[in-house]
């Protein structure tokens, strides 16, 4: 569990190649370079002593990605600032971990990718392949710091000839998370389906790591499920205690939709 760590920061770089640019352009390409670089030092720099005074820093920075973001919204020309505001925004709120900037969360990451889609092939592809994966990769470090399912797991043992409800209940709660977890972890399978990933090494890299580290993640704690699973049936033929899944449940949650991209093989 603990080798399930999702960290994400992409540097962008701001060039004014118009010669008759504004001074609030020059102002906002400059804010946009400094937030940006503010942002990767707090997630760099911190140290635990620092956790609390961090988390605030980073709410602070998003409060005001999100702010440039919704002030450049409705000019299209300057959507690729926006979006790029936007992805700054939706990594601050997911890397303070607060539960109190969750719905913050969602809406900088939609309103972006409203606007990565309305820019469609002109729509810059770093920012927007982020905006689309933050929400299953933060819900994923999320449930996996919450339930330590694989641990959890690992203390059921019905080989013993017994059933404790406290068995049953943990078997119960990994069911529910991993019914959380298997729709994340398929929304980042379908991700990968972009071929704009296969034009951006250092995204596709980004991508394929970290898709392998969820896809083990969620096929070993399943994997693990389905054994004991087996293992209670085994043991337990009529089924008394009731546990209240079966082997066939529990080898279809296992089961995902897409494999991984070939590309990342």
């Amino acid at each position: 569990m603990k080798k399930f760590k999702i960290r994400f920061i992409i540097g962008i770089s701001v060039f004014l190649l118009v010669g008759c640019a504004t001074a609030e352009d020059v102002r906002r390409a400059s804010d946009l370079i400094r937030t940006d670089n503010e942002l990767a030092r707090i997630l760099e720099e911190v140290r635990p002593v620092d956790q609390i005074t961090s988390e605030m820093d980073l709410i602070n920075l998003a409060n005001h990605a999100k702010a440039e973001a919704d002030a450049l919204k409705g000019n299209q020309s300057k959507f690729p600032d926006a979006i790029a505001y936007y992805r700054i925004a939706a990594t601050a709120y997911w890397r303070s971990g607060r539960p109190e900037v969750v719905n913050a969360l969602f809406e900088t990451s939609n309103s972006g990718t409203d606007l990565c889609n309305n820019l469609g092939d002109r729509a810059p592809d770093r920012d927007c392949l982020f905006l689309r994966l933050v929400i299953p990769f933060a819900g994923l470090e999320s449930i996996a710091k919450e339930k330590g399912l694989s641990g959890l797991l690992q203390k059921v043992d019905f080989n013993d000839g017994n059933a404790q409800p406290a068995e049953i209940q943990t078997m119960q709660d990994i069911r529910r998370s991993l019914q959380k977890t298997k729709p994340l972890v398929q929304k980042i399978l379908v991700i990968g389906v972009d071929d704009s990933l296969l034009s951006h090494p250092g995204m596709r890299e980004y991508y394929c790591d970290n898709t392998k580290k969820a896809v083990d993640y969620y096929d070993s704690t399943a994997g693990i499920l389905v054994t004991k699973v087996k293992e209670f049936h085994t043991n337990f033929p009529a089924n008394t205690p009731s546990l209240g899944i079966t082997l066939n449940e529990a080898r279809g949650l296992r089961k995902l939709d897409r494999d991984i991209p070939s590309f990342c093989q």
